[in-house]
């Protein structure tokens, strides 16, 4: 998609905003009726769709803004130095191996700078510095927990480390004059993080890695960085701690709301409601809904006692939806009987050690073709239990 393209979707993306904002004025307060329904769920629909196309239209221009400046040779000295980086990795994967195919291996570590990358900078366009931080770029973006706000710590090693997480808070009380203060503390337990190998091989032919002159790095990175962000973001969502991560999900506390699957409307979005104010408010400030595809379109039809939506659609590009003020992200790999609501940044995620790359010229010999194997170690755990809640649909009667 290109810049015109994106423009055309997001003023059509406007227009049919204003149509349902129209809409929802018109019949503030008061029964739809029947052709008025269909028409605002037609409009949400098309806002979803145009939402969608965004989204993509964005991804695809900041990975041919980030070819474009690689192929100029980027100006000014910093970005000069990255450039050269990218390039001498390139040179790197070319030549990994040598004669023998699988004679060494590249280990590519974090740098600081990298983390300016990957934490959601102001600049959108900002380059991802290195190999690994164009790859763990590309992996946060594929993980919605990640992507929404999870402290990344990077460890030399895979070694396991124990973190205390809280399960229970302290409390002051009234003491008398003279009195002895009581002692409380919080209920914290001992738990390890260890580093689970995440793999992924990419097959690419002799003729293409000669046509590449700058971006076999981008190109690799854009194959293997999704598939292991997809596999870590699906574990550090609903991981079940047994040779995988523990996710945010298995973690969580069960709310006490709930609704059945085929609710009113008002007893869905009173359940959501009771759930926000079921997560102490220490933690509401950062919190965020995490739900299913299915589950966010429901919630974009909910309305407050005056007709206005709860669902608030962003209305600038790169800002989130929101619902009921706090941040809606989807995933996929979200169960959809669920609705998890809190604050992300108490999940940690482990990158243990740097990201392994091997290449192989025996294995796919006989088609001329080379294949690259990416290697990172991960884990991640919930260290407050009390920052997140799951609300938990049951079947109807």
């Amino acid at each position: 998609m290109d810049a015109t393209t994106l423009s055309a979707n997001f003023d059509a993306r406007e227009r049919a905003t204003n149509e349902l904002r129209t809409l929802t004025d018109e019949f503030a307060g008061k029964d739809m009726p029947a052709e008025a329904r269909e028409k605002e769920t037609n409009l949400l629909t098309a806002i979803a769709d145009f939402d969608g196309r965004i989204k993509r239209g964005i991804e695809v221009l900041k990975a041919s803004d980030g070819v474009s400046a690689l192929m100029q040779g980027l100006k000014g000295t910093g970005e000069k130095r990255d450039t050269d980086k990218l390039a001498e990795a390139a040179a790197q994967l070319r030549s990994l191996g040598g004669e023998t195919g699988m004679g060494k291996r590249l280990e590519f570590a974090p740098e600081k700078v990298e983390r300016r990358a990957v934490d959601r900078p102001s600049n959108p366009n900002l380059l991802a510095r290195t190999l690994f931080g164009q790859l763990l770029a590309q992996a946060v973006e594929r993980s919605t927990i990640m992507r929404n706000g999870a402290t990344i710590l990077t460890t030399s090693g895979g070694e396991p480390i124990d973190f205390t997480v809280v399960v229970g808070r302290a409390s002051a009380s009234i003491v008398g004059e003279s009195g002895a203060i009581p002692e409380s503390q919080p209920t914290t337990v001992q738990r390890p993080v260890g580093a689970y190998k995440y793999a992924y091989a990419s097959v690419v032919s002799s003729e293409f890695i000669d046509d590449q002159a700058l971006d076999l790095v981008g190109f690799l990175v854009g194959d293997a960085g999704p598939a292991i962000g997809d596999g870590m973001g699906r574990h550090f969502l609903t991981g079940t701690g047994t040779g995988q991560p523990k996710g945010v999900i298995t973690a969580s506390q069960a709310a006490t709301a709930t609704y059945k699957s085929n609710a009113t409307d008002a007893t869905v979005s009173d359940a959501l409601i009771d759930l926000f104010y079921e997560l102490p408010s220490s933690y509401r400030q950062g919190a965020t809904f995490v739900v299913a595809d299915l589950t966010a379109a429901k919630m974009r039809k909910l309305k407050a006692t005056d007709g206005t939506y709860l669902w608030q659609s962003a209305v600038t590009a790169g800002a989130p939806d929101t619902f009921n003020g706090k941040v809606v992200a989807t995933d996929d790999g979200m169960p959809a009987n669920k609705v998890l609501f809190g604050d992300l940044s108490k999940y940690r995620v482990r990158l243990a050690g740097a990201l392994r790359v091997e290449r192989s010229l025996e294995y796919k010999f006989m088609n001329d073709q080379v294949v690259y194997r990416f290697i990172q170690r991960a884990d991640g755990l919930l260290v407050d239990e009390r920052a997140t809640r799951v609300l938990t649909v049951t079947p109807a009667v």
